[in-house]
């Protein structure tokens, strides 16, 4: 079988000539992928020199045509022959799949929002493709700080002054913690945890290197327990959706993303869920529970090693990730033991924390928030949990995050509380 692609107007094409079988089946399928992953959601398929198609063949159709179909995209079939059409036919699936067969499109995909109350804004940067959305411009966040971070490097986080956090859809949250509704529930198993939209996620130390994940169902709400971090309740103001393929390097680096919003937010002070393909992680992970410390700093060396794992290459490459995180070009003192330096890309100060999940093509468009982190958890455990870190060190540094493309909620923060220690 041959395989040729085109790109025109917003489609991707591919033209097949000869028997889509099982011996084609596979390198018709990752020819579909490579269309998807490089941003394609609108793939044709010209079946007008495909003389065969097979019952493997039909399983890759509509394995991506599903896939396609819940991110708003569409996969068709062109000018099939006599044959061929026949045994979509008879599969009961050739108006599925068939251009020529299908009714005008009229139904909106999950996670896509119908109508756009106002146009988005379009603009390039460097070959950074922007498009941003007014979701509400009076909307904003009640951001409250948990703990005292200074207490890590101290070695003095105690399980007694950890803090409960429930979970509801309302908020975005991230910090050291553990699944728990009392502080001793997660003795030993303090890790990165971050919760948005009624879901959260953490990363435990108790040696099982795999993440665990609550969403809320029904009246059950996730709780977590926090030994430090940041919360925030109330609704995002815009949503940024970004591009990088025709960028020169071909990828945005999280400064950089977190630099573009931070221009066009309305405070100083910002909070950030961003959905996005992977170029390349960089970040860090506990290894043991901090509440273990007995007074010991965990960051000295050569101890540090056993306590922390640092990326020392870019990691999970081409996956989603899930981030939460809070920055400002100007935070308040309360806030600055909380926040580091993101990257090179912007002066503002940062805490991010990032689930990492195995690659699924996201909704293009205006997209809503709780409809787009909703399937990541529903179709898969996350892989990691780590805090994103900027290594701009000379020679052996290794950057910063960089993403290929997504969507970035943001709002600003406003009414700064610091949370009560019990």
């Amino acid at each position: 079988m041959e395989i040729l692609s085109l790109t025109d107007e917003g489609r991707h094409e591919l033209r097949l000539q000869g028997r889509l079988d099982a011996n084609w089946s596979d390198r018709v399928g990752q020819a579909i992928e490579m269309a998807v992953q490089s941003g394609h959601h609108r793939v044709d398929l010209e079946f007008a020199s495909v003389d065969y198609l097979s019952s493997a063949g039909i399983r890759v159709l509509l394995r991506y045509y599903k896939q396609l179909k819940t991110v708003g995209g569409a996969l068709r079939v062109l000018r099939p022959t006599a044959g061929v059409l026949e045994v979509l036919r008879l599969a009961g699936i050739a108006e599925m799949l068939v251009a020529s067969l299908q009714p005008a499109a009229a139904a909106v995909s999950s996670g896509i929002i119908a109508s756009d109350p106002s146009p988005p804004r379009q603009w390039e940067r460097d070959g950074l493709e922007f498009e941003l959305h007014t979701l509400d411009p009076e909307a904003s966040l009640i951001r409250r700080l948990h703990g005292r971070p200074e207490a890590f490097s101290e070695g003095t986080l105690s399980v007694s002054r950890s803090e409960g956090l429930r979970c509801e859809p309302d908020l975005v949250a991230l910090g050291l913690g553990a699944f728990g509704g009392s502080s001793l529930e997660g003795a030993g198993r303090f890790g990165e945890t971050l919760a948005v939209a009624g879901a959260a996620v953490s990363m435990p130390t108790d040696g099982s290197s795999v993440p665990d994940y609550q969403i809320t169902e029904g009246e059950l709400v996730p709780e977590v327990q926090l030994l430090y971090g940041i919360s925030a309740r109330g609704a995002f103001s815009h949503l940024l959706r970004f591009e990088a393929a025709r960028s020169s390097r071909g990828v945005v680096g999280l400064s950089t993303l977190v630099g573009a919003a931070l221009e066009l937010a309305p405070v100083a002070d910002t909070a950030f869920v961003i959905v996005a393909e992977t170029a390349g992680l960089v970040g860090g992970t506990l290894l043991r529970s901090p509440d273990e410390t007995s007074g010991r700093s965990p960051l000295v060396f050569p101890e540090v090693r056993d306590w922390m794992s640092f990326t020392t290459e870019r990691a999970n490459e081409r996956q989603v990730a899930l981030i939460v995180g809070f920055a400002g070009k100007s935070p308040m003192p309360e806030s600055l033991p909380f926040l580091r330096r993101i990257g090179a890309g912007t002066s503002a100060l940062g805490h991010f924390h990032a689930a990492v999940f195995p690659y699924r093509p996201l909704p293009k468009g205006r997209v809503d928030l709780a409809e787009t982190v909703g399937p990541l958890l529903g179709s898969s455990s996350a892989e990691t949990v780590m805090h994103l870190l900027a290594d701009q060190r000379d020679f052996e540094g290794v950057g910063e995050t960089d993403f290929m493309r997504g969507a970035c909620w943001f709002g600003p923060l406003r009414d700064l509380v610091h949370a009560t220690q019990p």
